[in-house]
């Protein structure tokens, strides 16, 4: 069987990628989660944002091991059921 390097490549990224996707209501702290995570403030606090994000923001760090880290941060996250 001979090698093809753009799938052992595509099959090396996927064993190294771990996506972790941030939900939940405003003001529980998904954003400072997030950076908690990735080690920098990359997303936005609610103490800083002046308004709440319409769509996901989407973080990557890649660790010195190679490992990539995939974080989403969401905005709220609304519920069919009633509280």
């Amino acid at each position: 069987m001979e090698a093809n390097p753009i799938n052992d490549w595509k099959s090396n990224i996927a064993r190294n990628t771990i996506n972790i996707v941030i939900v939940g209501k405003v003001g529980q702290g998904k954003s400072a989660t997030g950076n908690n995570i990735l080690g920098s403030e990359v997303f936005e606090t609610k103490l800083y944002r002046s308004r709440v994000p319409c769509c996901c923001d989407i973080e990557r760090i890649i660790r010195k091991d190679g490992r990539i880290i995939n974080v989403i941060d969401t905005p709220e996250h609304h519920s069919t059921m009633q509280e």
